[in-house]
């Protein structure tokens, strides 16, 4: 079993998980949103993308769909003083790769028993 597992998502493209307080939200890729990625940024995915002899299509995919429990690992390896500046430095452009690309929406109760998705 991996280490790390993301819900696969489901024919309509939406990866469902839970957050902490036990709602759920959900999530998926809108590539078209690559544009949005911040010069610094893009810059810093690119140079790593071509580390991995990936382009940064290719990359950015893969940022956006890493597991929540990939992601925290790496945060708290950076807050634990783990990590080095460069690691601390690529998490940093994942995030930021991630709020570009990734449609988020949360499962909020709009009355008594009648749920809806909403979010950006």
């Amino acid at each position: 079993m991996p280490l790390f597992q993301r819900r696969d998502a489901g024919d309509d493209g939406w990866t469902v998980e839970p957050m902490g307080n036990g709602e759920a939200c959900r999530w998926r890729v809108r590539m078209e949103r690559i544009g949005d990625i911040l010069p610094p940024y893009r810059e810093v995915l690119e140079a790593a993308a071509r580390e991995e002899g990936r382009s940064l299509e290719e990359y950015v995919a893969w940022v956006a769909n890493l597991s929540s429990d990939r992601m925290h690992a790496t945060r708290d390896r950076i807050m634990n003083g783990v990590a080095g500046e460069r690691e601390a430095t690529r998490y940093s452009c994942w995030l930021e790769a991630r709020a570009a690309v990734q449609e988020v929406q949360y499962r909020i109760e709009v009355r008594p028993g009648k749920f809806a998705w909403r979010g950006r």
